[in-house]
């Protein structure tokens, strides 16, 4: 009787196993690819527009860099949700591209004061002696602080992606079909959500482990030519 019971058991976990497999293969070969193309578009939004705050917050300061720093406090105050209802429902274009803006602008926040922060505490000699040689601020800026403020700031920046990549899930409340969405639908489907939430985690969980493990491995490569900052 108890070898019975056992063997039952082994076979519903061999099934519950598979249908975990499948269900994982299924997320990843339909929504990853959704997943990663929002994660990218709005990493390069939020660099961009990043760049630009953190040199007006450097170069410019005054007025413009406070209102630039108010500016950045109320996307960060903004929950995600609402900051992609307001895009989608605003401007009335389909739900990757408000996505994409959305996150973009909030990761732009974050963006801008990792760059900020880089600039502020690593190259603020370089940028004086650059100075002092006869560059213009700008020029400065743009071939001296930049192109090592970004390599410096790698690692903060994999992070970004990182949480950027876990953010795209609430893309599922306008319509995106990305990982989520795909693991909501199944579940829905079925009626039954362990095993479609359990896969969409492993996914997320297996990408950002990756990321976090680049990530440390860059930190020591930047600390041993002396780009190594703390975060």
């Amino acid at each position: 009787m108890a070898e019975n019971n056992f063997e039952v058991l082994r076979v519903k976990l061999v099934m519950e196993l598979s249908n975990l497999f499948q269900t994982v293969v299924f997320i990843v070969s339909k929504g990853l690819v959704a997943s990663i193309y929002l994660t990218i578009g709005s990493f390069f939004i939020g660099l961009g527009l990043g760049s630009i705050i953190a040199f007006l917050q450097i170069i410019v300061g005054g007025i413009t860099s406070k209102i630039l720093n108010i500016i950045v406090r109320i996307l960060r105050s903004i929950p995600p949700i609402l900051v992609l209802f307001l895009i989608f429902y605003g401007l009335k274009i389909n739900s990757y591209e408000a996505a994409i803006i959305g996150l973009g602008l909030i990761s732009a926040s974050y963006q801008s004061q990792i760059l900020r922060g880089v600039v502020e505490s690593v190259i603020a000699r370089q940028f004086e002696a650059a100075l002092s040689i006869g560059f213009s601020r700008w020029e400065a800026y743009i071939y001296i602080v930049v192109p090592q403020a970004l390599l410096a700031s790698i690692p903060a920046l994999l992070n970004e992606f990182a949480t950027l990549l876990k953010d795209t899930s609430i893309a599922y409340a306008i319509g995106a079909k990305e990982m989520f969405t795909l693991a909501i639908n199944i579940a829905n489907a079925r009626m039954e959500y362990a095993v479609p939430l359990i896969s969409v985690s492993i996914i997320y969980l297996a990408i950002c482990l990756f990321i976090s493990s680049v990530s440390n491995y860059l930190v020591d490569k930047l600390k041993y030519i002396g780009l190594g900052v703390s975060w």
